[in-house]
């Protein structure tokens, strides 16, 4: 029923700030953002480390949405967590019969299925279920390593692009991210320094 937590979501009020602390401070890496008009917010998904994923919700402006309700009675914090399931209404029969009640099952949008778990059936946590398919949600030339395992074999073997090096910043600071395809390395301006020293030996005669 359950495969994994794909991402926690987070309400915010001003998106420069956070992205700044989630991405300078901490050395996460922005995979997708996106307005939702009809819902008046917008979510920005940030990569930290390899496992689960955060998302961060903010409101578009004007007529107030869902988000502008909750930072009004709440304020700044954990709106939700995202649970993937394989299929949506198995996922809700079979909790309902557990004795867990779901909400909101709907299809929103094309290629994701979603229903709700109620905070006071959760221990104070809305829970998201969503059935969807991680690699529709990802940009072009990059895999979460979070969806690595939803890439098909000869997709994951094979070369996914050239080598590309590129400046980022990083939770301890400037530093370079290497990447091919799929996979990324991000290190520090010190273990750059370290890399460059040991191909040079590797150069010697």
């Amino acid at each position: 029923m359950i495969r994994r937590i794909d991402h926690v979501s987070v309400a915010v009020r001003d998106l420069a700030r956070a992205r700044s602390f989630f991405i300078n401070a901490l050395g996460g890496r922005v995979l997708f953002t996106g307005p939702v008009p009809a819902e008046k917010y917008r979510w920005t998904t940030i990569e930290l480390g390899t496992s689960c994923l955060l998302e961060l919700i903010d409101p578009l402006g004007g007529e107030e949405g869902f988000v502008d309700e909750f930072l009004r009675k709440r304020g700044e914090g954990l709106d939700h967590i995202t649970i993937q399931v394989k299929n949506i209404e198995e996922a809700c029969r079979t909790l309902e019969s557990r004795g867990v009640p779901t909400f909101g099952m709907r299809q929103p949008i094309a290629g994701w299925k979603e229903a709700y778990i109620h905070p006071k059936h959760a221990f104070g946590v809305l829970i998201q279920l969503a059935e969807f398919d991680p690699l529709d949600w990802i940009e072009p030339g990059y895999i979460p390593a979070a969806y690595r395992e939803f890439v098909p074999q000869e997709k994951s073997d094979a070369d996914q692009g050239p080598l590309a090096v590129q400046r980022v910043e990083t939770g301890e600071g400037p530093g370079v991210e290497i990447r091919k395809g799929g996979t990324a390395l991000r290190v520090t301006e010190q273990e750059v320094g370290v890399l460059i020293q040991f191909l040079r030996r590797l150069q010697s005669p």
